[in-house]
């Protein structure tokens, strides 16, 4: 199929910079949602591209997600003259904090059990015995649904006199 060259060099800078690209199978799609060229156009040359190699393929739940190879990242360096310094977001290391400086999300703790028992816990009422506010139906426990008779559990013969 024929692309037209802004439309290839869109969806390969597009790749190149991200290292992985992600494509709904529906051909009859108007635009890619991140690129913004038609989408049989990213399907088409990513179909190109897999057959030499330049990118690993996996297709799950109608969509198609595209990894580069070693040897795409090669072919995409001078087909867009980039220089070798340049590599796919993939291929960076993230910066993280320093180590002594490490956060431990909102609620400052490493996850596991809550003592505070902040938001969700709440509504459960204090643990020191008291009904919280919260009584009748409900609170009492749970004790079952009856002393054996229904699932699984004939009842008794009959005596015969």
């Amino acid at each position: 199929m024929l692309i037209p060259k802004k439309a290839r060099l869109d969806i390969l800078t597009y790749l190149f910079s991200e290292g992985v690209l992600v494509c709904p199978k529906d051909p009859h799609l108007k635009k890619h949602k991140q690129i913004g060229v038609p989408n049989i156009y990213v399907m088409k040359l990513m179909q190109s591209l897999k057959s030499n190699d330049y990118v690993h393929e996996i297709f799950n739940w109608q969509w198609m997600y595209y990894c580069l190879t070693n040897s795409g990242i090669e072919y995409l360096r001078k087909v867009l003259y980039i220089p070798d310094d340049t590599v796919p977001r993939t291929m960076k290391k993230q910066q993280g904090p320093p180590p002594g400086e490490r956060s431990y999300g909102a609620r400052g703790g490493r996850g596991g059990f809550r003592r505070d028992r902040g938001e969700r816990g709440d509504y459960r009422g204090p643990r020191d015995g008291g009904d919280g506010g919260f009584s009748g139906r409900g609170r009492g426990g749970f004790r079952g649904r009856g002393r054996g008779r229904g699932r699984g559990r004939g009842m008794a013969p009959p005596m015969d006199m």
